[in-house]
């Protein structure tokens, strides 16, 4: 018996050998076809990455999306799954979140009711549809949501974060701070946007620790006043074009800016736009009405003259030309990338507007925001601090913004970033 273990046990540590190897030496793929997204790349290896931990956890997520026969083993494991089914909510929750669904139910955007009453009695509404959870996204009918949960002392450091950027840029360039909400905030059962839960208050939280060098814009009022329009993607984690412009329009009210108005511009659609909500889902039988269900990602084009051209660093060597709205077409699958051909770097946007020039420091949700901005600056310049520090240790903000003659800072991130410990230390380093 005991040579049967130490053959196993030779053989077992053969195969991690194996997999070592070829995780060494093989070809790392960099985009997902199957998730529709990019992959991870390698972490640079920095003091200050080691330090505070996120060198560990960033090179965990690329071994994650780099592992040998990833894409072979994510599609039997969406076979496997298909021969059971998962529904209804961990047994920590509230079993009477789970409700009928009745197909029947609210329409995409049309608010819920609650019953009132009137002479003749209550009035009868029809029930809401079914939360259930598939892994890490909630579906409620045929939405599908990524639900952020509060994380107090990352929220405070966050807007440390900010507060320090602002220090970093001096009290020449005025700095914004946006928050924006997700679709959860706004379409999902109460017990998934209250308590820790609730995005208005990780806002609050946010907005009571930033200095007063930092102006503070208020999206979530805006949006929550149209959530009858289309805003976000029922698919996918992204808002719309139309969503962001009515962030846009809270920005232009803080940065006493005048809106363009969306009827003067050309317009466009694509149809059949199934997102990231539904790749992340769709190991669950569940998730097959996204796919039934698609979106359709509608764009509005600026009408002043621009070109858009991005980069590997601040030193705005080897410029590739992109659109600020980019034709992506039927053959791509991630029809999000119209909105500035997906994240980058380094991206700087050249316009005949006249007006002075913006830094925007953004994750995915500002793409569909920043091509609002075209008429109103001649400059926009955008930083994803996660992809630039995919590629890059470090950076001179200060000396950047002098050179390319920064007049204000925006600062715009999405709720899952404000409680993102790695999200919150490429802010960090933004001005290390």
């Amino acid at each position: 018996m005991r040579k049967v273990y130490t053959i196993l046990c030779g053989l077992a540590l053969s195969i991690l050998m194996l997999v070592g190897l070829i995780s060494t030496f093989d070809f790392d793929a960099t985009y997902s076809e199957s998730e529709r997204r990019k992959l991870k790349t390698t972490p640079l290896m920095t003091f200050s990455a080691l330090l505070d931990g996120s060198f560990f956890s960033d090179y965990a997520a690329y071994f994650a999306d780099t592992f040998p026969g990833r894409e072979l083993l994510m599609a039997d494991n969406r076979t496997l799954n298909g021969f059971y089914y998962f529904g209804g909510l961990s047994d920590e929750d509230d079993a009477s979140l789970i409700l009928d669904f009745n197909s029947n139910g609210a329409s995409q955007g049309e608010a819920l009711q609650d019953d009132k009453p009137t002479e003749t009695g209550p009035v009868e509404t029809e029930p809401e549809p079914a939360a259930e959870q598939l892994g890490s996204v909630l579906l409620v009918g045929h939405r599908a949501f990524d639900v952020p949960t509060a994380n107090r002392e990352r929220i405070v450091r966050y807007a440390a974060a900010v507060n320090a950027i602002a220090d970093t840029l001096g009290s020449e360039i005025r700095t914004y701070s946006m928050p924006v909400p997700n679709s959860a905030e706004f379409y999902t059962p109460e017990a998934f946007h209250s308590g820790s839960n609730s995005q208005a208050d990780m806002f609050r939280l946010c907005r009571e620790n930033l200095d007063s060098s930092v102006t503070y814009v208020d999206a979530l009022s805006v949006l929550a006043a149209h959530t009858d329009e289309y805003l976000y993607f029922r698919t996918d984690h992204h808002w719309t074009h139309l969503g962001a412009y009515y962030a846009y329009t809270a920005f232009c009210e803080a940065a006493g800016l005048t809106p363009c108005d969306p009827a003067t511009l050309q317009t466009g659609q694509w149809e059949d736009f199934v997102g990231s909500m539904y790749t992340y889902a769709s190991n669950y039988p569940q998730a097959q009405i996204l796919k039934e269900n698609p979106d359709t990602v509608q764009y509005w084009k600026p009408v002043v003259a621009h070109s858009c051209h991005y980069y590997s660093d601040t030193t705005l060597s080897d410029p590739y030309p992109i659109g600020v709205i980019s034709t992506v077409g039927d053959n791509v699958s991630n029809k999000y990338l119209t909105f500035m051909g997906g994240d980058h770097p380094v991206t700087v946007v050249e316009t005949e507007a006249e007006g002075p020039c913006i830094l925007v420091i953004k994750e995915s949700y500002g793409n569909a925001f920043a091509s609002w901005l075209t008429g109103h600056y001649s400059r926009i310049i955008l930083i994803d601090p996660r992809e630039y520090f995919a590629g890059n240790s470090d950076i001179d903000l200060a000396d950047f913004a002098r050179e390319q003659g920064v007049q204000e800072c925006l600062i715009i991130n999405y709720p899952m970033m404000l409680n993102s410990a790695g999200y919150i230390a490429h802010l960090e380093n933004l001005t290390k």
